[in-house]
């Protein structure tokens, strides 16, 4: 979760004055209640107040005293109450009860905001700060004020959850652009947090759900055995011999069919290399998917907010950034391929932009334009060090994805001569990445993979002992 510290200006209200009335001619129990409040004896006070407007349901006045003394005991609720069965019955005190409640008002937000600026050295303050700004929000709901230091207040405290409410009223109200990019990030974390519990207890079966998923022609079968393990059952043959053609000094084919009971899948291998897939039933490792739901009823919150708050704050970066996560998690990489499209093209000295555009596309397996806009990303900062390694990725995966699609009859000299023309390309960008940050194990294994493809035997020994020397941390 996000640790959020907002350090917010607050500027203090200056509070308005209002005196007590004095003495008019009234029933006994308004006038007992108003030498009692000469006295501040506010309790007996309020006891006689309800007895005159039990009588007399129809005292205004009754009623308007009676919310100034609750208001004098710390009653807000009860004050507010009282005044608003005095102004149904008149507006006589219409000004007098806007006084009384703005100064209340302002005495609650001023406390509450030197008690948040206090909670930056004791936490103790936060309870006290939440109370406060509740207050204020109850005396003068309609205050942005007031709910942006409540919201402010249960973000530094940690209390996310609880800064939902006031956040949605700012951003429903005003459309606030700090409540807009706090409520997005909060719904997305919570989808997260979600998504990744989901994945936590259903793990192992969503591997291998991946994994049977991912079985494809062109695989050979120790590529099968690592993902699926061995089959139930394996047969070996020849194909049948076509009519009328010469077998002489020909190199003989094997066929080998595995059969997966548990996963539904017929696989032929000739010289091993998967053929043919058949799937007998689509494999259902029986998954709950609950959390994974609820995720995506976060992430749709998410977007709700963040999709108008980027249209409406186009130069946020931590907007623009936060709904591109927002799509990939929830598995809609068009939306956001469309959405830093767009970005990036009207922001083109905007390096984020630019990178996380080459991010969209390296996942949608873009290469050639990934590559494209991680190179801008350098134009502008020759130092975006994520854009080198992605650079590298790029040309990496390219180079793969090369050499798992060339067809069977290609020439094994021109395709690894390919796939050897982007794993050069990808060196210089992973070597840089490395001088950056040299205790990536996983970085050094794939420059490993990628010397020991091209040969140079070494500096492949070397990053795989580098490798296994940071796993087992040394």
């Amino acid at each position: 979760m996000k640790n959020y510290r907002i350090l917010a200006a607050f500027i203090a209200v200056i509070a308005v004055g209002f005196a007590f009335v004095g003495f008019q001619c009234s029933s006994a129990e308004l006038t007992s209640a108003k030498l009692y409040m000469q006295r501040s004896e506010w309790a007996k006070a309020e006891e006689q107040l309800l007895k005159d407007v039990k009588i007399n349901p129809q005292d205004e006045e009754g009623w308007y005293l009676l919310g100034r003394v609750r208001a004098e005991k710390g009653n807000f609720p009860g004050m507010l109450d009282a005044f608003q069965q005095a102004l149904k019955i008149s507006k006589v005190h219409a000004k007098e009860i806007h006084d009384v409640t703005a100064h209340y008002w302002v005495q609650s937000y001023n406390t509450g905001t030197k008690l948040l600026q206090g909670a930056r050295d004791s936490s103790s303050f936060y309870p006290k700060a939440v109370a406060e700004f509740k207050t204020a929000v109850l005396l003068e709901p309609d205050s942005a004020m007031s709910y942006r230091g409540l919201a402010y207040t249960y973000l530094n405290m940690g209390a996310t959850d609880s800064a939902i409410t006031p956040l949605s009223t700012l951003w429903s109200r005003s459309k606030d652009e700090e409540a807009g990019k706090f409520l997005g990030e909060i719904y997305f974390e919570n989808g997260e947090k979600l998504k990744e519990d989901f994945e936590n207890d259903n793990g192992g079966k969503l591997d291998t759900l991946k994994n049977v998923s991912s079985i494809d022609k062109g695989m050979s079968e120790e590529d099968v055995t690592t993902m699926l393990g061995q089959p139930d059952e394996k047969k070996s043959e020849q194909p049948p011999k076509e009519k009328g053609k010469k077998t002489v000094n020909q190199q003989v084919s094997t066929e080998d069919v595995w059969t997966y009971k548990t996963y539904g899948l017929t696989l032929t291998f000739v010289n091993d290399a998967l053929t043919e897939k058949k799937v007998d039933f689509v494999y259902n490792p029986d998954v709950d998917s609950t959390k994974y739901q609820l995720a995506m009823v976060q992430f749709k919150k998410a977007l709700e907010v963040l999709v108008p708050a980027t249209k409406m704050y186009p130069n946020n970066q931590s907007l623009m950034t936060e709904l591109t996560n927002c799509y990939i998690a929830a598995n809609m990489t068009e939306e956001a391929s469309a959405a830093f499209k767009e970005a990036a093209g009207k922001n083109p000295t905007n390096k984020d932009f630019q990178y996380n555009y080459g991010v969209i596309l390296l996942r949608q397996n873009d290469y050639r334009n990934a590559i494209t806009q991680f190179e801008k990303t350098l134009e502008i900062d020759s130092l975006y060090w994520n854009a080198d390694y992605n650079l590298g990725a790029s040309y990496v995966n390219w180079g793969v994805e090369i050499q798992n699609n060339a067809p069977q009859d290609s020439d094994p000299d021109s395709v690894r001569k390919a796939v050897s023309a982007k794993f050069e390309k990808a060196l210089p960008y992973l070597e840089k990445f490395s001088a950056h940050k040299p205790d990536d194990p996983n970085l050094w294994e794939l420059l490993a993979k990628v010397y020991a493809y091209m040969n140079d035997t070494k500096k492949a020994q070397d990053a795989i002992q580098k490798a296994d020397s940071l796993r087992k941390g040394n």
